[in-house]
């Protein structure tokens, strides 16, 4: 009973935070991936898989935010 109630409250202020620690995941993904001397393949591909996912979750992040501030 008491697990129920442990993530059913949400705040715009930590939200914030977390789409600050995003973009600045994103642009260390960003660096991996552009400004890394050596480079494989499969760096590529996990960087722009990381690049995508961050994007998901920054925008999910900017529509809760919104919704919040509505």
């Amino acid at each position: 009973m008491s697990g129920t109630k442990g993530n059913l409250t949400e705040a715009e202020v930590p939200l914030a935070a977390s789409l600050a620690f995003t973009a600045v995941s994103g642009l260390l993904s960003v660096h991996f991936l552009l400004w890394q001397t050596l480079v494989l393949w499969m760096d590529s591909v996990l960087s722009t898989v990381l690049l995508v996912l961050h994007g998901l979750e920054a925008g999910l992040q900017v529509v809760v935010i919104a919704d919040f501030i509505r």
